[in-house]
């Protein structure tokens, strides 16, 4: 009884921790994408790197494993990552696929072949320990969790994604498609926050460099962009 009791009081403590530190910057090792749509097989091998785990797999079996050509979306990534035995819980406005993403040209070509996939592995992640909540997440949610030394893989609209430190977005290769001015997702690690200044740290798998800075404000706007669900995954280092 005692043992639980300052088992407790240790976690709570973590906690309170976590809710006072005024910044974190979890270091990530670097992985680039290598096409326009890998973006997200990239953020994983960061996120697994960054555990110490081994991430070779993660462009040959485990990518065959999907099934998903080059469309991929965020529960592809929980699914790939549950399989590295990494505890992962997806936020989303939308349980499977929202219907009118049919019309947004960056869905429009895999949309048919996506519909039943997608919503089969939303029905099936309970069964693979995947955890999925149909919520809106709060940034205050975001970096409570990064406090904790936990990344996350956010989706995000390009258009509105920003680095104040080196803006070199027209480099990236989620970017082919800018000129058109209609939504462009793509996948970032977050992997830090300054609350002071209200910014949030996150490496961008299209650019080789150390680690990207953005206002809290302004990312929220990029996470929160129609066509992105808000698609949140939370990854729980232990």
């Amino acid at each position: 009884m005692e043992e639980a009791k300052k088992y407790e009081v240790g976690i709570k403590t973590k906690e309170r921790d976590a809710d006072s530190q005024r910044q974190v910057q979890l270091k990530v090792p670097t992985h680039m994408q290598s096409y326009s749509w890998d973006c997200g097989l990239a953020c994983c091998c960061m996120v697994l790197r960054y555990l110490k785990k081994d991430d070779h797999n993660v462009y040959t079996s485990d990518f065959e494993e999907l099934n998903c050509g080059e469309s991929i979306w965020t529960i592809d990534l929980a699914y790939l990552l549950e399989k590295h035995d990494l505890k992962v819980k997806l936020t989303t406005v939308t349980l499977g696929v929202d219907q009118e993403y049919a019309k947004k040209p960056f869905y429009r070509s895999h949309f048919s072949q996506d519909e039943n996939r997608v919503g089969k592995m939303f029905s099936e992640a309970a069964s693979k320990n995947i955890e999925v909540e149909k919520c809106s997440v709060p940034m205050s949610d975001i970096v409570n969790h990064l406090a904790k030394e936990n990344l996350l893989i956010c989706l995000v609209d390009w258009n509105f994604l920003e680095c104040i430190w080196c803006d070199k977005r027209r480099h990236c290769f989620s970017c082919f498609k800018r000129c058109c001015g209609t939504y462009q997702g793509h996948f970032v690690v977050v992997c830090g926050f300054d609350r002071r200044k209200k910014r949030v740290f996150y490496k961008n798998p299209s650019y080789d460099e150390d680690v990207c800075c953005s206002r809290m404000d302004r990312f929220d706007k990029a996470r929160k962009s129609n066509g992105t669900d808000e698609d949140t995954l939370f990854i729980f280092s232990s």
